[in-house]
């Protein structure tokens, strides 16, 4: 069964298929490497089902959407059509969330989408209150479902940004953190064909400079936070000099910008006065 997706994945063109079959046989099979190494015999419906899978895969489906799963941090979160796919560099804008809230804080992570930043929080920081909104249904779903897989305490919201919480939160936020949208329309020919054909629109791109959602967030999320409470916000590669600039127009003190991994603008703070 293996070698008949790896061979299914490696005629499409897939830069790992040996890899990619294994989790996709995993996925099939519900079961982990140990048990399949243990055991490879899967029965005829769980080869049936993993040949569906490799199917998807080898039209371009994102393998994380084919399998049902993403790493994030110690997380295994489930994600699928509808939902943005977390990536590396959004664990470093929540170990940066975690690292300014104190402890016994509230943090609320904005556009949650599969629920990462916040159930990472809620696994992390246990003395935490963590609250999450989302405006999204379908994306609310994965949410929901991660949150009772996981058995976290997130406080879910559906919403526009900071719109739907109850007036009795505002002024109440240590943290308010968010990876919103950031792309540029004017990119979307320079992302791989996976990402723009099959990952939400809403989550990717944010009108001209890819701006609109962290222009719109900065300015509402002071009334929500503490006297100085803390934004955080994961931001494109080159955004970091318009970003500090927006949020010092919209009276956010101690700016900064902190690089990822490979170098570029990434997490974007500023504080409440």
């Amino acid at each position: 069964m293996l070698a008949r997706v790896e061979e299914t994945l490696r005629s499409s063109g897939a830069e790992a298929p040996a890899v990619e079959a294994r989790w996709i046989v995993q996925a099939a099979a519900k079961r982990d490497r140990a048990e399949l190494l243990l055991d490879p015999d899967i029965s005829s419906e769980d080869e049936r089902v993993a040949d569906q899978l490799a199917a998807r895969r080898a039209a371009g489906e994102p393998l994380q959407y084919v399998t049902e799963t993403a790493g994030f941090r110690h997380l295994q979160i489930a994600v699928g059509p509808g939902v943005f796919i977390p990536r590396p560099e959004t664990e470093l804008v929540a170990e940066r969330a975690m690292a300014l809230l104190p402890h016994g804080g509230r943090l609320v992570d904005v556009g949650t989408g599969s629920g990462v930043i916040a159930l990472a929080v809620a696994d992390e920081r246990p003395d935490a209150e963590v609250f999450a909104t989302e405006s999204s249904a379908s994306a609310l779903a994965w949410a929901e479902r991660n949150r009772t897989a996981l058995g976290a305490s997130v406080k879910l919201f559906q919403c526009d940004l900071l719109s739907g919480l109850p007036p009795a939160l505002a002024a109440s936020f240590d943290v308010v953190v968010a990876n919103p949208p950031y792309i540029d329309r004017a990119e979307a020919n320079n992302l791989p064909r996976e990402v723009v054909e099959h990952e939400p629109d809403r989550a990717l791109f944010a009108g001209e400079r890819g701006l609109d959602v962290s222009i719109r967030l900065a300015d509402m999320a002071i009334a929500w936070m503490k006297p100085t409470g803390w934004l955080v916000l994961e931001i494109g590669r080159d955004q970091g000099q318009r970003v500090r600039t927006l949020l010092g127009a919209a009276g956010y003190e101690q700016v900064s910008v902190a690089r990822d991994l490979a170098g570029n603008d990434r997490i974007a703070v500023g504080q409440k006065p």
